[in-house]
């Protein structure tokens, strides 16, 4: 859990040796999510208020240097608990890789 994905990925470019291959399951929304649920310490809690939208999330990382960033697994949430939350969270497991030097 980081508010600072984009920090988090350069860090995990950094230390990965080229050639190297990062595995890495998160949280995810589809679409942006509202306001009031970004800011609810239960959605923090719960690591979904901090969750970046899906294309956003594989952009970061590949800001961050990764190539062939490429989701290999995704399931889908119908969380019943808020109608604006239905349908839009998602756990994905990311492959991506650091180039040969």
């Amino acid at each position: 859990l980081s508010v600072d994905k984009e920090r988090v990925f350069r860090e995990a470019y950094r230390v990965l040796k080229p050639g190297g291959k990062i595995m890495i399951s998160d949280l995810v929304t589809e679409g942006k999510l509202p306001e009031r649920i970004r800011k609810s310490f239960d959605a923090w809690a719960g690591c979904i208020a901090g969750a970046l939208e899906k294309n956003e999330y594989l952009d970061t990382m590949r800001k961050a240097g990764f190539s062939r960033v490429k989701i290999v697994s995704e399931q889908s949430y119908d969380i019943d608990v808020s109608e604006e939350l239905k349908n839009r969270i998602t756990s994905v497991k990311v492959a991506a890789y650091k180039a040969s030097e």
